[in-house]
């Protein structure tokens, strides 16, 4: 075989594997991708100079000559969110096993972010992507066949996948729980009307109350975003009514961990003088009083958005993924009003 020094060349490519050990480029890549269509000789020659020079293969031209590539990409909406740390830490542990390389693409719900990353993908030929909640922009179409798109709790084309859990079911079993605790006044925080996650849970806080027969009170119905923020806002605001609700259904953790955080900086104890109650079911366990939330299965989420992307199933599916309540320290039962 054919020896190169030391200072011959910096990058080793596929023609010096093939040059050295008397082959063609084209028997490399066979001995690489497909070993059992080359000669035991010839594997032992091409995996001896593979080893001896550390050769590893290009995957960016692979990519281009096999127009796809084992990598997945999620767009996420927002990622100091612990929930969607805890969605991309168990889709990454899938990907992982099933030799696929994750990319997380932090857009902010941001358009020009989003086209600057899709166009990005759709250069190194990505498998897919996941488009996590925001806000529905004019970027993806069903007819690009260059990119298998599955959506988390967006909706974007009707012949793409779809995961969510099932937000009506959750903010149900919220109230309730509240209900059953003799609470009359609830209020609602995070409705935002942008995102299909804060209205459907928007809408399911309506129809329950409506269900108890419960006055469905204007005031009581706080919009802001799905973080810390809200939370702070939201408490203040409903402080100021007159007739202040005695629980709150929070959008999301964030916005009731926000909420309670204020809630003790202004001497209200939650739950004594106020039940506060979350969906998500990702705050941790160290958070005082532990929040009584709608747990989303994000184990089953992940996998579904997986399945979706890597199957490439002939018709769109669209999976509702099944939540529980759990119970912490965050609500009080109250005498009748």
């Amino acid at each position: 075989m054919i020896k190169l020094s030391s200072n011959e060349k910096k990058y080793f490519g596929i023609r010096d594997v093939a040059r050295i050990a008397g082959v063609s480029t084209a028997t490399v890549s066979r001995v690489i991708n497909s070993p059992d269509s080359t000669s035991e000789a010839v594997r032992k020659r091409v995996i001896a100079v593979i080893q001896e020079y550390n050769y590893v293969p290009n995957q960016m031209a692979k990519n281009l000559f096999s127009k796809t590539s084992n990598s997945i990409a999620i767009f996420v909406y927002d990622m100091e969110n612990p929930f969607f740390t805890s969605l991309v830490k168990k889709l990454n542990k899938i990907a992982f096993k099933n030799k696929y390389t994750l990319l997380i693409c932090d857009t902010e719900n941001n358009i020009d972010k989003e086209r600057e990353y899709l166009n990005y993908c759709k250069s190194i030929r990505t498998s897919g992507i996941i488009l996590t909640e925001g806000v529905n922009y004019d970027l993806y179409s069903s007819s690009d066949s260059q990119q298998t798109i599955a959506c988390l709790d967006r909706s974007v084309d009707t012949k793409f996948s779809t995961v969510r859990s099932d937000n009506v079911k959750g903010i149900r079993m919220l109230i309730d729980y509240l209900y059953n605790l003799n609470h009359r006044r609830i209020a609602f925080a995070g409705a935002m009307d942008e995102l299909q996650t804060a209205t459907e849970r928007k809408n399911s806080y309506i129809k329950s109350l409506g269900s108890h027969d419960i006055y469905i009170n204007e005031d009581y119905i706080f919009t802001g975003h799905f973080n810390y923020e809200t939370g702070v806002k939201a408490l203040n605001y409903f402080w100021s009514l007159n007739e202040k609700p005695t629980a709150i259904v929070c959008a999301n953790d964030q916005i009731a961990k926000g909420l309670i955080m204020e809630a003790y900086k202004l001497n209200i104890s939650v739950p004594d003088d106020l039940s506060v109650v979350g969906f998500d079911g990702i705050v941790s366990p160290y958070f005082y009083p532990r929040i009584t939330t709608v747990k989303q299965d994000i184990k089953k989420i992940a996998k579904s958005l997986f399945e979706a992307i890597t199957l490439k199933p002939s018709n769109p599916v669209h999976d509702i993924i099944d939540v529980s309540i759990v119970i912490g320290e965050s609500c009080k039962k109250i005498d009748f009003e």
